[in-house]
């Protein structure tokens, strides 16, 4: 196997070190090249110092390039892992206070709710930037996203310079561990499918043998009753709608707009906090890298399986290692029959030499499908609105989301998050604003 390059753009999170670590694992990427690509200099240079560290440590045989300039670097890429975000994490936690000003409550605030539309409006532009320099540098690489809102910034990529991305999120995986607890096993196969961030259990194998029938039937008992009590949202939505979503409490219920009200004291009756970043998280966190890269603390934790599937896709891609089925986020094209062929949806896919070939799964509970589509629809209006500028296209894009129930809110909201945005939003013109 030749040597392959791989640019990692957003390479001052940690995610860099996952890539790294997993790469150096596979005999055949021997030589290979990660050239890694930070606008913060500073936190790109944390990164390398780390990585360097990782690779002396391990005895691996990695070529690292480095740089603020994208462009120097993408020639000649393989494949181009995209995990960048936007004023983070100052600009999520200026939106999450302006939606709670308006009865709005938003744990994550990574894809739907005010704050994710916004934090969709921020990085959607640059992400564009970015495709149509990969379009005009290595315009036969293939790009992995974890850039978040996932859905909005893998169909931006797709649509507006016609690459091939694959959306990459493990957050349906930690539905696996309740099933196994309630059905006392751990090899267990979950079909889940749906849009990144919202997946619902179609199967769940065990030796080949379908046991959601199982796993429902027993969370409807008297033993499933603590497990029903720990996942109230999960346990709602599938009492509602006939299936168990896949994910964490927090992606699930901002979805909905009946978890996180001011009735229930912004998800607290359902154990839902929301997650905050600090001045003194960020130094901590800043402090244990510039350790690991100087060799004062350890660093063997880095070096360990990262459980991402990044490497694993590239391997089964090459034709490294035997096809497989990984979890995946595509543009539907047919896959779901009662969702728009450019939705991108998050189900199982089989990866190999051939490519990517999603497993097709027919027509979805019509309600549920409806849920679905009218985040496609956002998706669209989002894109449309963070291209051109438009706080009118904004504003509908806001009055799509199921947690805003008032037109004079989305106002309001809309105004405060382009003036909180402002420094991260210059295509936008507020005077035109109506």
């Amino acid at each position: 196997m030749a040597a392959i390059k791989v640019t990692i753009i957003g390479a001052g999170s940690r995610f860099a070190f996952s890539v790294v670590s997993d790469l150096m694992r596979v005999e055949a990427f021997a030589g290979s090249t990660v050239a890694l690509v930070d606008t913060n200099a500073n936190a790109l240079d944390l990164s390398v110092r780390v990585i360097n560290q990782m690779v002396k440590k391990a005895g691996g045989d990695l070529v690292i390039e480095q740089s603020t300039d994208r462009r120097e670097v993408l020639g000649g890429s393989d494949f181009v892992l995209n995990s960048i975000s936007v004023g983070e994490p100052w600009a999520r936690e200026k939106d999450v206070a302006i939606g709670e000003q308006h009865g709005i409550f938003q744990p994550t605030s990574q894809t739907v709710g005010p704050a994710g539309f916004m934090r969709g409006v921020r990085v959607v532009p640059h992400v564009v930037a970015i495709a149509h320099d990969i379009a005009d540098l290595c315009p036969n690489a293939t790009i992995l996203d974890l850039a978040n809102p996932l859905a909005a910034v893998c169909r931006s990529m797709i649509r507006e310079a016609n690459l091939n991305v694959i959306g990459l999120c493990e957050q349906w995986a930690v539905t696996l561990p309740n099933f196994s607890e309630l059905l006392g096993t751990d090899d267990l196969d979950c079909l889940s499918v749906g849009t990144n961030h919202l997946t619902f259990a179609l199967g769940l194998f065990h030796n080949g043998q379908d046991v959601l029938p199982e796993f429902l039937k027993k969370i409807n008992s008297e033993e499933g009753k603590s497990l029903r009590e720990r996942l109230p949202v999960s346990y709602e939505i599938y009492d509602a709608f006939g299936l168990w979503p896949t994910g964490t409490e927090e992606h699930i219920a901002e979805f909905f707009p009946y978890f996180l009200t001011p009735e229930t004291d912004g998800g607290m009756a359902y154990n839902l906090r929301t997650r905050h970043t600090t001045e003194e998280v960020v130094a901590e966190r800043r402090a244990e890298r510039e350790a690991w890269a100087s060799g004062e603390k350890p660093i063997d934790h880095l070096l360990e399986p990262s459980g991402e599937s990044a490497v694993d896709i590239i391997a089964s891609l090459l034709g490294v290692i035997d096809a497989e089925m990984h979890m995946v986020n595509v543009p539907n094209n047919g896959l779901i029959d009662n969702l728009p062929d450019e939705a991108i949806v998050e189900l199982p896919a089989h990866i190999g030499p051939g490519g990517v070939r999603g497993l097709k799964v027919g027509a979805l509970p019509r309600g549920i499908a409806q849920f679905l589509d009218t985040r496609v629809a956002q998706q669209e209006v989002l894109i449309d609105a963070a291209l051109s500028g438009d706080p009118n296209l904004a504003l509908q894009g806001l009055l799509l989301d199921t947690q805003v129930t008032s037109l004079t809110a989305a106002r309001e909201i809309l105004t405060a998050s382009l003036s909180a945005n402002a420094d991260w939003l210059p295509n936008f013109k507020t005077d035109n604003h109506k």
